[in-house]
């Protein structure tokens, strides 16, 4: 666990991070993956389904390259702008991109450029992952949304990921899209999935088995960190 200043909201912000086995050990700059939880969740919610011990695991196996995951809270109270925001530089957009990256830019050897970082979320973080990645492709390579709440959405059309994916540069993105076929996301995921294949910008399609829960974000780690760090 460690906090980071956020001037947004005028506090101290928490978030975990794992570190790669050899990353004591070595002088390598590693790439990042930003995973954002769903609400009403906190930084401990990718860790509390395993993503710590399956990138462990997976790294040692040689099945994936050694590379660095952030865990932030988003602020998920009730009052708080993970729910009430839908982007722009006083919402969580705001917390990731101005404040927290570089936090953790200056704090650990990471990789600086687009390739060298990825952005993830569940349900609600799955929402603001492909607000984010769409709206800063500068930052990003890749961006990944799981269950993402998009049906229960309701944001400015600005910040409306349905919107935003007609920018020429999201084509830029590798992109990843999944729900359980038992999830009532699934109608806002499809969506999206069509709003894509309707500008033409190629991306991953998912449909797995289960529900919006926890059981089925956690059987879907392997395949999820498999794409993530597919590029490096």
């Amino acid at each position: 666990m460690a906090t980071y200043h956020s001037s947004i909201l005028n506090r101290d912000m928490a978030y975990r991070v794992y570190l790669p086995p050899d990353y004591d050990s070595s002088d390598r700059v590693y790439p990042v993956l930003y995973l954002l939880h769903g609400y009403p969740f906190d930084e401990s919610h990718w860790d509390r389904l395993g993503v710590d011990e399956v990138a462990d695991a997976g790294i040692r196996a040689g099945t994936y390259p050694p590379f660095i995951i952030v865990l932030p809270n988003c602020d998920p109270a009730p009052d708080g702008i993970f729910v009430n925001t839908s982007g722009g530089d006083s919402s969580v957009e705001g917390l990731i991109v101005n404040e927290l990256i570089p936090h953790i830019d200056a704090t650990y050897r990471t990789r600086t450029d687009r390739e060298g970082r990825g952005i993830g979320g569940i349900s609600r973080g799955g929402v603001w992952s492909l607000e984010i990645g769409f709206r800063h492709p500068d930052l990003f390579a890749v961006v990944g949304a799981h269950s993402a709440a998009l049906s229960v959405n309701y944001p400015h059309p600005l910040y409306d990921p349905l919107n935003l994916a007609a920018d020429p540069a999201v084509a830029s993105l590798r992109i990843w899209l999944d729900a359980g076929n038992e999830d009532w996301a699934w109608v806002g995921v499809e969506r999206m999935h069509e709003v894509l294949v309707q500008d033409g910008v190629a991306h991953e399609f998912v449909v797995g088995e289960g529900s919006h829960s926890d059981a089925y974000w956690a059987q879907m780690l392997p395949d999820y960190l498999s794409f993530y760090t597919a590029g490096w």
